[in-house]
């Protein structure tokens, strides 16, 4: 075939994605004309922006954490990070930052999900109608739809939805020509599904259990001469096709099932956040709040529904559903359309959770009854595997939404079939109603300043970290100081990830004067008797953390008042090092030596206070961190109580057992002789002896579900 042929035969298909690239730079205006200045979305995409970059740096730059475990966040300690969280942009990023910069890599490859994406459902629905208007339309519906334009806010792996058609596309393939390079290829897409994002991973997988079933049901189970090979021809296609898809994906995801069926699930979310983030049922008919013209008036709709607007942004679109439901009356009892109808209903109804939400409310009375009405995503959850650590239901109406724009475009093909000579012209009509429906121009945007603080310090190859403040307590100002990680390189403590494990913040909750700094409190007294402003240049000089931010804009006045007020009556003086208009910077003091401190390890509860008394509980186990500037010899004191029962501790120090000691129910005082370090220390307090929780015990009529079992107070070394 000479390239005139090739040319000819593909022409249209070259015409339709330039068409989809202009549409996009229209639809997502002024995307495009700030690329490299600012970048689509706001918040998590700080967020997303950080992850590129830290995937990129692990392979060109000498780093001492790996893809599921990073000490860049949460300094000291670190915390496991899900190493493929979108592998697709995470691969393309380390090729692309090579030579284009952070905002310019991340804004390319959030455009190409809405260009690939409309043309993959373009392939699909030519495929499936054989008509190109009908194909192009049905591509703008599942591109350009408002739960993908919700999502691209920041969300870059729910927002790279483009392999999903293409998924689908070489499903139908597999299904109609019987043929394994389609199983072979459906797979592979399968796979760049995983890539994207795993949860749409799990998602394709009930959407290909789906299909399977479909087509059995049509033709592995009819009588007749030829039903065991029809059943088998199917099975084979669809073992090929798992063959394919867990060749690709067990590498990426085997870190993840790892945790996700162990004791410390810490990718499971918290009983209530499924219900939290399900789709509004609302929400399938009202228009974006993003929308250009509507977006003022439904957004006060949105504020009354549970989770937030990104998750529950489902809009179907009215000029959609009356396409999807023409084709329904008229194509009926085309098989493949019953599939698709099957498929959009159910995926909508997957997408509204747990139990039903109407205008956020869960709760409903009927015949004096109050009630909550479940759905089958209760069920779906216990039977499809990891769907539990699944915080968000709602994402499942990506399937819905590739299913409605399927029927849409079936409906459009039908009417193009008629015989009316304005059949043209009312296809460009219901392109401008889909459009003006869908409509969030002008998108959301957020401009990527370089403070030069920190352009400063990126040229230093020092290895230190930051105290960043409000990182912790402000999510926004959090993953916006995660951004600026990209700019200087250097770890920082604390921050913001989508799984946090329960133990992930005790350095900021049990370390002296970090505490204080991170979660804006005035120093108090602790069960160590010990002043913050004495150690504070100390913990600072020990832990490596040459720099304290304060962020003015994320802070109130009286906030930004107190942390320098901390900072200012540090012993030995912490110097103001640099001052703009959005950053207030301290330095440690280096010249000074590290002066003895006490710090709490893990295992400690918060901070009680009884009777003017401070006390901490302990569960099972919990440590103590001593630096001392000799090596000696010394007493351990501290008092005890045990709650509900007595029990038996064991103190151990560097490894050295020092021996048992009884604990009984009321308050006692306990010496224990101990030989201590030059440098840092490790002692351990082990209970043995379990814990409780007072909300399960009658008697303490107690609505505290710690798990307690011994409460320190006074804790001393002489």
């Amino acid at each position: 075939m000479q390239i005139k042929d090739i040319f000819s035969r593909y022409k249209i298909y070259v015409l339709i994605f330039f068409l989809y690239i202009l549409i996009t730079v229209i639809l997502t205006y002024p995307v495009i004309f700030v690329i490299g200045q600012s970048i689509p979305g706001h918040m998590d995409a700080f967020y997303w922006m950080n992850s590129l970059w830290y995937s990129h740096s692990l392979v060109f730059s000498q780093q001492t954490s790996t893809l599921g475990y990073s000490t860049m966040l949460f300094w000291p300690t670190g915390i496991p990070v899900m190493a493929f969280s979108s592998a697709f942009n995470q691969i393309l990023a380390v090729i692309l930052l090579s030579f284009l910069n952070l905002p310019t890599t991340y804004t390319l490859l959030w455009i190409l999900t809405f260009i690939i994406g409309a043309f993959g459902a373009y392939l699909l629905v030519e495929y499936l109608t054989h008509n190109h208007i009908a194909a192009f339309i049905a591509g703008l519906v599942f591109a350009f739809s408002p739960y993908h334009f919700a999502h691209a806010q920041g969300h870059l792996g729910a927002t790279t939805i483009q392999w999903i058609p293409f998924c689908a596309l070489f499903l139908m393939k597999m299904y109609k020509e019987n043929n394994l390079k389609y199983s072979v290829i459906a797979g592979i897409f399968f796979i760049l599904v995983g890539m994207s994002d795993l949860q749409y991973l799990v998602y394709m997988g009930i959407f290909v259990a789906l299909f399977f079933l479909f087509e059995v049901w049509n033709h592995g189970m009819k009588e007749g001469p030829d039903r065991l090979d029809n059943f088998k021809n199917i099975l084979k296609k669809y073992l090929l096709f798992g063959l394919v898809a867990v060749i690709g994906i067990l590498p990426l995801v085997i870190g993840d099932i790892t945790v996700a069926t162990s004791a410390t699930n810490f990718l499971k979310p918290g009983p209530i956040e499924a219900t939290l983030y399900s789709t509004d049922i609302l929400s399938f008919f009202i228009p974006s709040s993003l929308h250009t013209v509507f977006g003022v008036l439904t957004s006060q709709i949105y504020q009354n529904f549970t989770g937030n607007i990104w998750e529950n942004t489902t809009y179907i679109g009215y000029t959609v559903l009356l396409l999807s439901i023409y084709a329904v009356c008229k194509l009926r009892k085309q098989i493949m359309v019953q599939f698709w109808v099957v498929s959009a209903i159910l995926f909508s109804l997957f997408s509204l959770g747990p139990i039903l939400h109407v205008n956020g409310k869960t709760i409903f009375t009927a015949f004096n009854t109050s009630t909550t009405i479940p759905l089958p995503y209760t069920i779906l959850s216990t039977i499809v595997p990891f769907l539990e650590n699944s915080r968000t239901p709602g994402r499942i109406f990506i399937i819905a939404t590739l299913a409605f724009a399927v029927l849409a475009g079936y409906g459009i093909a039908e009417l193009m079939n008629s015989k009316d000579s304005r059949k043209y012209l009312f296809s460009v009509l219901l392109c401008g109603l889909i459009i003006f429906e869908f409509l969030s121009v002008p998108y959301i945007i957020s401009p990527v300043d370089q403070p030069a603080f920190y352009k400063n310090i990126s040229s230093d190859k020092d290895t230190y970290a930051l105290l960043e403040i409000p990182a912790t307590l402000n999510y926004t100002a959090g993953v916006k100081i995660e951004y600026y990680q990209t700019i200087h390189g250097k770890p920082i403590v604390g921050g913001q990830v989508a799984r946090t494990p329960a133990n992930a913040r005790d350095f900021e909750r049990n370390t002296p004067f970090v505490r204080e700094l991170t979660f804006a409190e005035m120093p108090r007294n602790d069960i160590v008797n010990q002043s913050v402003f004495s150690i504070g240049n100390s913990i600072l000089k020990y832990y490596n953390i040459r720099y304290v931010v304060l962020h003015k804009d994320f802070l109130t006045h009286e906030q930004l008042e107190n942390e320098q007020l901390i900072l200012n009556r540090c012993i030995p003086i912490l110097p103001k090092v640099y001052e703009d208009d959005m950053l207030v910077v301290y330095a440690q003091n280096r010249t000074e030596p590290i002066t003895p401190f006490i710090s709490f390890g893990s295992g400690w509860l918060g901070l009680d206070n009884w009777t003017g008394v401070p006390t901490r509980w302990i569960g099972d186990n919990a440590s103590i961190l001593v630096y001392s500037d000799d090596a000696r010899d010394t007493l351990l004191n501290f008092s005890a109580f045990s709650l509900e029962k007595e029990r038996n501790i064991s103190i151990i120090i560097n490894d050295r057992d020092i021996g048992f000691y009884h604990i009984p129910k009321k308050f006692i005082n306990i010496s224990v002789p101990i030989s201590i370090n030059h440098g840092i220390n490790s002692l351990y307090i082990v209970n043995s002896d379990g814990c409780v929780r007072p909300s399960d015990m009658p008697s303490y009529n107690s609505t505290d579900t710690r798990c307690l079992s011994i409460a320190i107070q006074n804790v001393s070394l002489y």
